[in-house]
């Protein structure tokens, strides 16, 4: 695949957030589609810089060995205002029902269907325990299903990595791009009987460009240098050019831990080295950053790194990975312990940062916190370099932050200043407030002891990199639900 071609469709700007939901009551999975733009009580970005300096917030940000090691305890002030302040989403209409199939009486298992993302937002593809697969294509307000070809093998927790499309798959109007997928949890050792890592792809028969062509689902090897190993789990992947990067844990008589990478375009692996990646899931690469963001493996909090060299072998080294702290939220709001966050890239350097988090209350009767309600709170942030220059919509305005780097948990809070600069001084020890000017630009002298470098001058730098927090809201979940992913 050309890397360094025709990138336009990298640079448009996604308003939909597909969401999978699990409804123990009426044992059936739905397909929601959020619409960001047109939620008419909730905005998640605010619309002007200005807007964006006066109420934004600069995350602070961590070295991984101190994400390792970050107390998860709520520390946040005023937090009864906060929690009555952070708007609801009424959940949108379903655009599919689905009911799981009855793959055995002895599985009784919430996941019997998963959702996986394609290229495209508008399409989305379904597994089920069965190997069957479907395509739900929603066009106008319309779900249109397709069916594909099934799964060689049973996955228990698939994960998917969608490959950007051709000129072919262009021409037959086909704008999802070849999927591929594999089992998080992995049994090497029976690769031979038990396909765990599979392929669709869009091709024909021969190379011509007038041959038929549909999707085929190809059966994959899985590293060599794993299979000896009992049990596996993948922890974290990505896409670097056109080759899958994965890091994973192998089990076995000793453990041994390794980051792998598939090649599409020869469908080969080579080994990086007997270390992970600093992303747990999946990592997104961003074209106007040269970065690749997700959720750090320490932490569960939002990082960025440069993994443009795994490919060639390089560890990604602590001074190109950036973690920053997303916890100010009230003590009585608790992580899940059943779902990792996520993160979404929406472009133009905009995300949309999901929480999964219980609602806690003190029950008299048991003497203990006990969880009360349930929900994913959705957070839409922004990231800025340091020399200025903003990756967003606003109207007017650049951001600029000066960040020292010495990190902290306590975070940065925006305040109003005569001439309407937003400056961030903040040697990232928690002291630096940022200031807000008129003309909406934030500023931050970067004044880290391993120099003057400026991050924003070219892309993969993530020195002088800030997460800007902007506006949440909640996305209530009764008892039997489950919301699966968010695509």
């Amino acid at each position: 695949m050309d890397i360094a071609g025709d990138r336009s469709w990298e640079r448009r700007m996604r308003r939909i957030l597909n969401l999978g939901l699990f409804d123990g009551a009426k044992r059936a999975y739905s397909l929601r589609r959020l619409d960001l733009q047109e939620l008419s009580d909730v905005k998640f970005f605010h619309p002007t810089a200005q807007e964006a300096a006066a109420h934004g917030k600069v995350l602070p940000t961590l070295t991984p060995a101190k994400a390792c090691e970050l107390d998860r305890k709520r520390r946040t002030r005023n937090t009864r205002d906060l929690a009555t302040a952070t708007p609801m989403i009424n959940p949108p209409e379903s655009e599919l029902l689905l009911r799981p199939p009855q793959v055995s009486y002895s599985i009784r298992s919430p996941r019997a269907v998963h959702f996986l993302p394609t290229f495209t937002e508008s399409k989305v593809v379904l597994a089920d325990w069965g190997n069957r697969m479907l395509r739900a294509d929603i066009i106008d307000g319309c779900c249109y299903v397709d069916t594909l070809p099934g799964l060689h093998g049973f996955k228990h927790s698939p994960l998917s990595i969608s490959v950007p499309p051709a000129k072919l798959h262009r021409l037959d109007g086909q704008d999802t791009g070849d999927l591929y997928i594999i089992d998080s949890v992995l049994h090497p050792n029976k690769a031979e009987v038990r396909p765990q890592f599979e392929a669709l792809v869009w091709r024909g028969f021969t190379t011509s460009i007038v041959s038929d062509r549909f999707w085929h689902c190809d059966i994959l090897p899985l590293p060599p240098w794993i299979t000896h190993h009992r049990n596996a789990f993948v922890y974290g992947h990505a896409l670097v050019g056109d080759t899958i990067c994965f890091s994973i844990s192998s089990y076995g008589s000793e453990c041994e831990e390794g980051t792998y990478c598939f090649h599409t375009a020869t469908r080969e692996w080579s080994k990086a080295g007997d270390w992970l990646m600093p992303f747990y899931g999946k990592a997104d690469y961003v074209p106007e950053l040269g970065l690749w963001f997700g959720i750090s493996s320490e932490g569960n909090l939002p990082c960025a790194a440069d993994i443009s060299g795994v490919i060639k072998g390089e560890e990604p080294p602590p001074d190109k990975i950036r973690i920053w702290v997303h916890d100010d939220m009230p003590a009585e709001w608790q992580p899940s312990l059943l779902s990792k966050p996520r993160i979404t890239s929406l472009g133009s350097g905009r995300f949309m940062v999901v929480d999964f988090l219980d609602a806690m209350v003190f029950n008299k009767d048991c003497n203990e916190m006990c969880v009360d309600k349930r929900f994913a709170l959705f957070t839409g942030m922004e990231v800025a370099y340091s020399n200025g220059k903003v990756k967003n919509n606003s109207r007017n305005g650049a951001i600029k932050d000066n960040g020292n780097e010495s990190g902290n948990e306590n975070g940065d809070r925006v305040k109003n200043s005569r001439d309407g600069a937003i400056k961030d001084n903040g040697n990232e020890s928690g002291n630096g407030e940022v200031k807000n000017s008129r003309n909406g630009a934030i500023k931050d002298n970067d004044h880290t002891s391993g120099g003057n470098e400026n991050g924003g001058k070219g892309k993969g730098v993530v020195r002088g990199l800030r997460m800007i927090k902007h506006k949440s809201a909640r996305y209530m979940l009764n008892n039997q639900q489950c919301l699966q992913e968010v695509l």
